[in-house]
């Protein structure tokens, strides 16, 4: 089961998606990105794979938290570019469906 990823050994993770107050620029991105990796993601020992549009959140070993998606929305509710972010619920990072839940 560990090798597999599944039952008590599955690895939960987050999507997140979100759309800006204005058409992203290059600066735009590069001094949004910045700061949400390094003050959100990188304190909390996560890490962020995607963009705008959507992204994974992470960590290396084990599993995201509910602590974590909150963290998460909150900071992106907080910033002024972020016009909407929707954070989904945990799900497993490894398989698709329910079949592993246990």
């Amino acid at each position: 089961m560990k090798k597999l990823r599944i039952c008590e050994f599955r690895e939960l993770v987050f999507s997140v998606s979100m759309e800006l107050q204005c058409a992203p620029t290059h600066e735009i991105l590069d001094v949004f990105f910045s700061a949400f990796l390094e003050q959100l993601i990188e304190s909390r020992g996560l890490y962020y794979g995607g963009g705008v549009d959507l992204g994974f959140v992470y960590r290396a070993h084990g599993s995201a938290t509910d602590e974590d998606r909150a963290a998460v929305s909150e900071w992106l509710s907080a910033r002024a570019e972020i016009k909407t972010v929707i954070v989904s619920p945990l799900q497993d990072g490894w398989h698709d469906g329910a079949q592993y839940v246990h």
